[in-house]
């Protein structure tokens, strides 16, 4: 188990790394809007002493550092609508605009994440786990109560039950070895908006469109394109750039620009 996380982990840094070479390879990037997709974000004792490992958890120093940049720079933060209206409308934006989302819905979303986006004028995303939902089912995950939209934050469906690693292979996950019927029924279990729609891991299944589209999902996003999302992109497999606690600043930078 030890050995599997450790070439998972091992990978990921490897496409990460990959990415900031070839990102900062390219003069320019395609106009369009950057879509930031974060984890969890805990204290910085905590990261050092629980999460030092853990790349998905961010320290809040630093992620207080990021926003403080974004609003430095005068972005506006876009809501799911937003977006949509921007992807499908055309609607004209002026200014630096970006959209933040957090994947998985830990409680640390609303006690860390959203005092700081107050702080400084945003508003993001949560994507969140339905089967979590339910309160003490898993500590340290949202419950239902704790989802509330507002103009801070806004929560929608990470999947019911299909954030899940596959047993039938080396990094494959839950959703790319489920049937089509599956899929579909998971998306008629009660739990968040699905709405919008962030694939677990980001990864996606061949046929999904059609269910998506049966399910009234407007948009769906998936990770690691390197790319801003535009009116090009397929509005069911939408860029977003993972930011992790191995992303430097550069790399933010570029993302964001």
């Amino acid at each position: 188990m030890r050995l599997k996380r450790f070439l998972s982990h091992t990978a990921l840094i490897f496409v990460i790394v990959f990415g900031v070479m070839f990102a900062f390879s390219v003069h320019a990037k395609s106009e369009g809007i950057p879509i930031l997709g974060y984890h969890s974000i805990v204290e910085d004792q905590d990261k050092d002493e629980h999460y030092a490992n853990y790349i998905y958890a961010e320290k809040k120093s630093v992620f207080e550092k990021q926003m403080k940049y974004l609003y430095e720079h005068h972005y506006k933060t876009l809501t799911m609508a937003e977006l949509y209206d921007y992807l499908t409308h055309h609607k004209v934006l002026k200014g630096n605009n970006i959209v933040l989302t957090f994947d998985d819905g830990f409680e640390n979303f609303n006690t860390i994440v959203k005092p700081i986006l107050k702080k400084y004028h945003m508003q993001a995303t949560a994507f969140v786990i339905g089967k979590h939902l339910k309160d003490h089912v898993k500590p340290g995950f949202l419950t239902e109560s704790q989802i509330k939209n507002d103009e801070t934050a806004q929560y929608y469906s990470h999947s019911y039950n299909m954030h899940e690693k596959s047993s039938t292979g080396f990094d494959r996950k839950k959703i790319q070895d489920m049937s089509l019927k599956a899929i579909d029924q998971d998306f008629k279990k009660p739990g968040a908006d699905h709405t919008y729609f962030a694939y677990p891991y980001g990864r996606v299944r061949d046929g999904m469109h059609k269910i998506l589209k049966e399910n009234h999902v407007k948009m769906a996003f998936k990770y690691n394109q390197y790319h801003n999302a535009s009116a090009n992109d397929d509005i069911y497999a939408l860029p977003r750039y993972m930011v992790v606690s191995i992303t430097p600043m550069s790399l933010f930078k570029w993302m964001v620009r």
